[in-house]
Order: C-alpha cells, then structure tokens, then sequence
C-alpha cells in the first residue's frame, strides 16, 4: 500500500490478466472505473480516495493492452466483447465470486465498455456511468450527430470522428507515428479545454486526408499542468512507450464485431440499470451539448440522469472535485 492508500494488484485467469488499482473497504459497494484511450488505471487516482471515502470499494483497471495488463498479440482480441468478459472475470474476483451488483464508469473508450456491461449483463449492475462518450443504441451512430456548421459534410464527410475510421484503414501508420514520440503525443493531446476548442474543428476530422494526427510531428513539447502533473505524465509515457500503440489502437479496429455485439444485447441495447451521464462541457471531439448526440442515449436509458462539468475531454485529471461530486451525488442517491 502506498502513502495515499491505494493498493496495487493482479488478476490472472486463463484468458487474461488484468492490473488493477483498488481503494476503500472491501465490504463496501463496488465501484469499477473504465478508463479508455490513451491511458491506464491511474488516470482515475485522483478521483480514486474521495469516492472511497464517500463509502465505496473503488476499482481502477488497466484495460487490455495497457499498463500491467497483457498486451494480446491480435487486434481482433480488441474486441469490446473481450473487455467486457475482462470485467466480468474482476468482478468476480473483487467480490470473492458473491456477484454483488456494482456501479461501473467509464470514460471516453471505457465508456461503450460499461455500456456494453450493462446492456449485455444487466444483472450484475447497481447503475452504470458514462463520462465524454454516450450510449450509442445499435442502429445508430455518432457520426449521424456532427455539427454540419463547423464540419461541412464535403470537407468533412465524418466530421470529428475521422480519425475511428483512419485506425482502421492506416493503423501501422499512426501506431508508428505515436510510437515515434510518445511524450510529445501526449502532451499535444491532453490540453485543458476552453469554449475557444468548440469554434474550430478538431485535428481528429482530417486524420485520413493527413495521413496521420501529426505526421509533420507533434506540435506541443510541454504537457499541460491543468491535465497531467510532471509525475503522472511521466507515468503514462513509461506505461504507453512499453506496451506501444499497436495495442491501444487496436481498440478501434473492431468496429464490426463491436456492432454485431451490441446487437445481440439481451436487453436490445436499452439501459435497465440507472444510469449517469457526464457531459464535458468543452469536449470539442466527444461534443454532447452542442449537438444531438445525446439524444439516442436519452431514448434508451429507463433511469438516466445528466450532469455537466466543465471541462475539457480529460475530465478526471482536469475537473477531479467536479466529476468526484457528480458521481458521488448519483452513487449516494441509487445506493439510498
């Protein structure tokens, strides 16, 4: 146990192993946070102890492919099946095979994660939350929800979402480009947002016509204070220049299968469980409150409740108080 009482563990099954952060009673209710692209368990570690101490037992993994956890050879083994399964296998573990239900929250591609959880295994959830990222029901999609104002359709057939179709047709190119400067990456991307980032479009629209993000190089040197202090900037970059981007990125090329999974949902992809939605205000790529793309999440979700932050995509890091209180607000009234 470290000096801030978050423990560090493993978990090996015969299909995986997943690293894990925990905090808090293990008698408590369960929380699991999700985090997704590009990161590992300790993005969430400053949210980590205030919702321990609010009387929850906090998970935090390193999904497959980062940190601790194995790096599976195949991108196919990226599936969101998989991480699912992942989840379900620590959830298991963390409540000694009792199968109490628990809160899952996901963030940016940790949240079609603890979507897909509740829809496909409702019954393991007490609620589910999704930060940046909304339900996406099957049969619809984000890019049927860009702002055609800022994206015009001839310049930017798929609007800010680009760059989920260039991993899947150019993926050595942009795993080599990241791989190339991992530190430079990251502080190019993890900026704090502003109401200036949703007047003009996003690197992440002209990924394809580019042929990379950044394939001139990265344009920043310095990581932003706001989002990443110097120790865990360096954590991240450690984490990501060893396991490498061929793994991270391949969570984007299973765009098929993670339809065809999300069709086969039990619950027909509606939302059962209560559920949270957390808008980042200034969420340029993932914009929510500017657009409709919430919409289809709002008709399928029994129990939904909103909440707003404001803050830039990485809210965790940039708005940790804010996000720590919308969420212990929501788990305190559905726990009640």
């Amino acid at each position: 146990m470290d000096a801030s009482g978050i423990t560090a563990h493993r978990h090996t099954t015969d299909r995986h192993t997943t690293a894990y952060l925990a905090a808090g009673s293990s008698a408590d209710p369960v929380v699991l946070l999700v985090h997704g692209w590009p990161e590992h368990a300790r993005s969430w570690i400053r949210v980590m102890e205030p919702l321990a101490a609010a009387g929850f037992r906090v998970i935090a993994p390193d999904m497959r492919g980062y940190g601790g956890s194995t790096v599976h050879p195949d991108p196919s083994d990226y599936r969101i099946e998989e991480a699912v399964a992942d989840m379900i296998e620590l959830l298991d573990h963390v409540t000694d095979g009792a199968q109490r239900p628990a809160f899952v929250v996901g963030h940016d591609y940790g949240a079609p994660v603890a979507w897909n959880l509740a829809t496909h295994h409702p019954e393991r959830l007490a609620g589910v939350a999704g930060v940046c990222v909304p339900h996406v029901p099957p049969g619809t999609s984000l890019a049927d929800h860009v702002d055609r104002r800022l994206y015009p359709a001839a310049e930017y057939p798929l609007g800010q979402w680009d760059y989920l179709v260039a991993h899947a047709r150019i993926p050595e190119a942009l795993a080599a480009e990241f791989d190339r400067d991992v530190p430079g990456l990251l502080a190019s991307i993890m900026r704090a947002g502003s109401p200036r980032a949703l007047e003009r479009p996003v690197p992440n629209a002209s990924v394809q016509a580019r042929g990379g993000w950044f394939p001139d190089g990265p344009p920043r040197r310095e990581p932003d204070p706001r989002v990443l202090d110097a120790e865990e900037f360096a954590a991240l970059v450690e984490s990501l220049e060893r396991t490498g981007f061929t793994a991270a990125n391949a969570w984007y090329r299973n765009n098929r299968a993670n339809e065809a999974y999300a069709a086969a949902a039990p619950t027909g992809g509606r939302i059962t469980v209560p559920a949270l939605f957390v808008h980042a205000r200034w969420d340029a790529v993932c914009a929510t409150l500017t657009t409709t793309a919430a919409e289809p999440m709002r008709a399928a979700c029994d129990d939904l409740t909103e909440e707003i932050v404001d803050a830039g995509h990485w809210v965790a890091q940039e708005q940790p108080e804010a996000l720590t209180r919308a969420l212990t607000g929501w788990l305190s009234r559905v726990s009640a």
